[in-house]
């Protein structure tokens, strides 16, 4: 196992952005998923959606508002709550940062093809078990 992990930090560091963008890799995540699903626009969705905690995404909001790439909007059923909405300056930060992000993912696979592209597969279904809380039957096992 310790041989597969450091495989893995392999792997990882390798598809870490070469140039730096103005924003985070989560700032722009969640930018991308008020770009993709923006009626999923509060504070609570965002932190459910991404997986972040909401702490996470309380500081990665209040900087993409003091970047200006997102807009607030006070709800009017709720005077507690309020939406979020990406901003022009929001949408261009989101594509250089998105450029910045996926460079390294599209060098792999130009340099990996199939590999990578199963790589990429097994990773998705992986995610999408530790989604459903099934990821992690004997979290006390180490070795």
């Amino acid at each position: 196992m310790v041989h597969y992990q450091q495989q893995m930090q392999k792997v990882m560091r390798a598809l870490l952005p070469v140039r730096k963008s103005a924003l985070t890799v989560s700032e722009c995540e969640l930018l991308a998923h008020l770009y993709l699903q923006p009626e999923q626009n509060t504070p609570a969705l965002l932190s459910q959606g991404s997986g972040m905690k909401k702490e996470a995404v309380s500081r990665c909001l209040k900087t993409l508002y003091e970047k200006n790439c997102i807009s607030k909007q006070r709800k009017e059923t709720d005077e507690r709550s309020y939406q979020l909405f990406i901003t022009e300056t929001g949408l261009a930060e989101l594509k250089k940062g998105y450029e910045s992000i996926l460079q390294p993912f599209y060098d792999l696979w130009r340099s990996s093809g199939k590999d990578f592209e199963m790589f990429l597969y097994y990773a998705d279904k992986l995610a999408a078990q530790m989604e459903k809380g099934r990821g992690s039957a004997d979290e006390d096992e180490v070795l």
